[in-house]
């Protein structure tokens, strides 16, 4: 009995590890990149100033024209994912939480209006969430629009040729700009 219990027991983790590892043979990073192709690009997408290392950054982006051309397109028509807007959305709470405690009243502040510091201070948290979630998907946009720009393959010129020739959308200006950087 009990080497029929151990010997299931053995058949049911044999059989665990081998889902465990097929799922993770089969995983693939968002937007079928490989998995260095997509710590490029999310180095790339999570980046809000690129700061002293952009150039070698850009030529990061330029070693894969044709799959990061094309995860670029995905991300400004799918946004973040879930993931990561459900850690920008925890982030944002934090800061409110540590906000809404912070003792203003016990501060002198210069530079501005007591209403301006009423009206901060009337914001609900749910509103500061949502607003800080929708900065990021804008900024995530934009990102995928200016990586778009630094490749500067026929593909890319083109999405952003589109992009920029739609008045209504919102990226259109930022497609504007990476344009006349592939020129």
């Amino acid at each position: 009995m009990a080497g029929q219990l151990t010997s299931r027991l053995l058949r049911l983790l044999a059989a665990l590890a081998l889902a465990v590892a097929s799922a993770s043979a089969f995983a693939q990073p968002r937007f079928g990149l490989s998995a260095e192709e997509y710590a490029v690009f999310n180095r790339w997408m999570l980046a809000s100033c690129i700061g002293g290392d952009e150039r070698a950054l850009a030529e990061s982006l330029r070693r894969y024209p044709q799959s990061l051309t094309s995860a670029f397109g995905q991300a400004i028509a799918a946004g973040p994912s879930a993931e990561e807007l459900a850690a920008v959305r925890a982030g944002a709470e934090a800061r409110y939480e540590s906000r809404a405690k912070f003792p203003l009243s016990e501060f002198r502040i210069a530079g501005v209006s007591e209403e301006d510091l009423a009206r901060f201070n009337r914001v609900p948290g749910s509103e500061y969430v949502d607003d800080q979630v929708k900065r990021f998907v804008a900024g995530y946009r934009s990102n995928a629009v200016a990586g778009l720009g630094v490749i500067g393959t026929p593909d890319a010129r083109a999405q952003l040729e589109r992009i920029a020739g739609n008045r209504e959308d919102p990226l259109a200006g930022a497609a504007r700009e990476a344009l006349k950087g592939t020129r």
